[in-house]
């Protein structure tokens, strides 16, 4: 559990933000969501990794898991443009219990784990019930989602195709599921919004990534505040 944001260091830190900055970092909290979270299953294309992470923060989906069971986890530059430090991103040891973990802990925290797959004789994502967050796992390019996975998650969902193809790629299928999920959301009544200390949060650690010796200033401060007790 992290410990809540120091307002005042918030406040401090926000002294070195210009104002454009700081209405865009409000603006785009206001979007941002956990109802809704998305996991990367062993990935092992880095552009697609990044394509992934970088549909999220369009998305205003906040949280991404990453597990590693064959494969090391990496992300190209070139594709992912910087999103990847708006994210929250939760990160499995590589071995052969990741996804374990990772589903232990999405439970942990009431998600409804939902596995993505091209077969059409499963739930639609139009029909996926949007009350309980959700957690939605994309498996890799190749063999889709594991066996575990397949067999662990609570619902398996497809996206409807209408072409000889059999599957989209896993970024454009995560672009399609995530645009349909975050409009329902925002058309609902479910309470998808961050609270007021997930922002600061988020708004602190943001600063500290605009802000230039960063570290310096934060440790400026708490110097000038244990010299004043």
């Amino acid at each position: 559990m992290k410990e809540k944001v120091n307002l005042e260091l918030l406040r401090y830190l926000e002294g070195f933000v210009t104002p454009n900055k700081i209405k865009l970092i409000q603006e785009v909290l206001a979007h941002r969501t956990r109802h809704v979270s998305v996991v990367m299953e062993d990935f092992y294309h880095s552009q697609n990794a990044s394509a992934v992470m970088r549909t999220c923060d369009c998305f205003g989906v906040q949280d991404v898991y990453i597990t590693q069971r064959l494969h090391d986890y990496n992300v190209n530059p070139n594709v992912v443009r910087g999103a990847s430090k708006w994210l929250s991103i939760h990160k499995f040891d590589r071995e052969e219990q990741s996804t374990r973990k990772c589903f232990k802990e999405l439970r942990s925290k009431n998600y409804r784990i939902v596995g993505t797959t091209p077969n059409p004789n499963c739930a639609s994502i139009y029909e996926l019930d949007l009350e309980q967050p959700l957690a939605v796992v994309f498996g890799t390019e190749k063999q889709g989602l594991s066996d575990y996975a397949k067999q662990e998650v609570d619902q398996l969902v497809y996206i409807p195709m209408y072409g000889f193809t059999e599957s989209f790629n896993v970024s454009v299928s995560a672009a399609l599921i995530l645009n349909e999920l975050v409009n329902r959301l925002k058309k609902s009544a479910i309470p998808w919004q961050l609270s007021q200390e997930e922002k600061h949060t988020l708004t602190f650690e943001w600063y500290q990534q605009i802000v230039k010796r960063s570290d310096l200033h934060i440790k400026n401060f708490l110097q000038e505040q244990s010299g004043k007790k």
